[in-house]
């Protein structure tokens, strides 16, 4: 009777479970990425649903990518997540408020929504359904429906490798403010002691758009004015100011202008000229030491610049550069956001290439709020993650 050898296969790389992790930390974030290595078998997916291991890619990774943008006017029921992979990302297209709850920041992986009448704010985390929800401070002395209401959360600690995708659980800072025509307020909240700062308030000739979200620069934070000038609130010292628009820019509504945050890490502005052409602009010290703006030599040509689109009954042709808003913008990715009589564009201002985000029939006012977080397998929400009605 001969004996049977018996041998093994021989083990590869990816049969050990530790050097597997390595591996797969070092995947794009994207969702698409991350998605599509869930579904190779179930080791993989229950590695890349592992919370500590979520952890260790946000650590390895450090910067969250931009999944994609919440849209929205002012004052809306059902506001769209507009997701920039349609094919594996599973965020929910609609979240339910109500009519007097308002959208006004994204930041963090986290959105704030107030409601004035009901001197309420609310910071969500969309991914995990969970929310915190807050009571304006104590009697504020503004009562003019005229003015418009912000909100910012900030982070109270980014030491310690602190990385921005699991803020609700951490301490957080929230900034309020409040601009009327000629006076805007601010209020400063800590999470860890739930309590409200004194008022600061200060005098404008102006009132804050109230489709612009603030940019943030260093500890500084910056809305626009409706005419193109900028308000700076420095949340450590509490102090406001007022920054006047290069007295040679071109400026006719808030439209054709957006405020940025410049690649050395100052306030910049981007100035839509023509219809064709954006201008960029940068705060900057001249050698007295004296800041001002300066016109950067860079500028990003619109015509030629948008894409073929294929327009009903006719062959595919590009957008004129006609009737062109700004409607968004992102810092960590140096993103604007383009309303357009067909659709909504992505353009990125460093490398000028352009991406098409959605398509409308005419041009729209709706606010993009950018929402960034790293996303793996496992971590996707319900149709009604969020319902503030009651």
């Amino acid at each position: 009777m001969s004996r049977r050898r018996t041998s093994l296969a021989p083990a590869t790389p990816l049969d050990d479970e530790d050097l597997l992790r390595e591996i797969l930390l070092r995947l794009s974030p994207k969702p698409s990425s991350l998605r599509r290595a869930s579904l190779v078998c179930k080791l993989w997916h229950n590695i890349l649903s592992d919370p500590q291991f979520l952890n260790r890619l946000r650590k390895h990774h450090r910067k969250p990518p931009l999944l994609g943008f919440f849209v929205g006017d002012h004052y809306a029921t059902r506001r769209v997540f507009a997701p920039l992979n349609l094919e594996r990302f599973s965020m929910p297209w609609t979240f339910n408020t109500g009519w007097n709850w308002k959208m006004v920041d994204s930041r963090h992986s986290l959105v704030v929504l107030i409601n004035r009448s009901r001197r309420e704010i609310v910071v969500w985390d969309p991914l995990t359904r969970q929310h915190h929800r807050f009571n304006f401070p104590p009697r504020p002395n503004i009562e003019s429906l005229n003015w418009s209401w912000h909100a910012v959360v900030l982070c109270v600690d980014i030491q310690d490798e602190h990385v921005h995708a699991d803020c609700f659980s951490r301490p957080f800072k929230l900034v309020l403010i409040c601009g009327g025509y000629k006076q805007a307020s601010a209020w400063l909240y800590k999470s860890p002691s739930r309590v409200w700062g004194n008022i600061v308030s200060t005098a404008t000739t102006d009132t804050i758009c109230s489709r612009r979200h603030s940019v943030l620069v260093g500890n500084t934070l910056y809305w626009l004015f409706s005419r193109g000038d900028v308000l700076a609130f420095d949340f450590e010292r509490k102090h406001f100011g007022v920054i006047e628009k290069p007295a040679d820019a071109r400026i006719t509504n808030y439209c054709s202008v957006q405020h940025l945050r410049t690649e050395h890490g100052g306030l910049g502005l981007a100035i839509l000229l023509d219809q064709q052409t954006i201008k960029l602009w940068e705060r900057k010290s001249d050698s007295a030491g004296v800041v001002g703006w300066v016109l950067l030599q860079k500028t990003v040509p619109l015509d030629g610049v948008f894409p073929c689109i294929p327009l009903e009954g006719s062959f595919p042709q590009r957008i004129h550069c006609k009737h062109i808003h700004f409607v968004g913008y992102d810092a960590d990715t140096n993103v604007i956001v383009l309303s357009t009589m067909i659709g909504n564009f992505m353009l990125q201002l460093d490398s000028v290439q352009i991406r098409h985000i959605m398509k409308r029939n005419d041009i729209s006012y709706d606010t993009f709020y950018p929402y960034t977080n790293f996303y793996t397998a496992g971590r996707g929400v319900g149709w009604k993650c969020l319902d503030l009605k009651l």
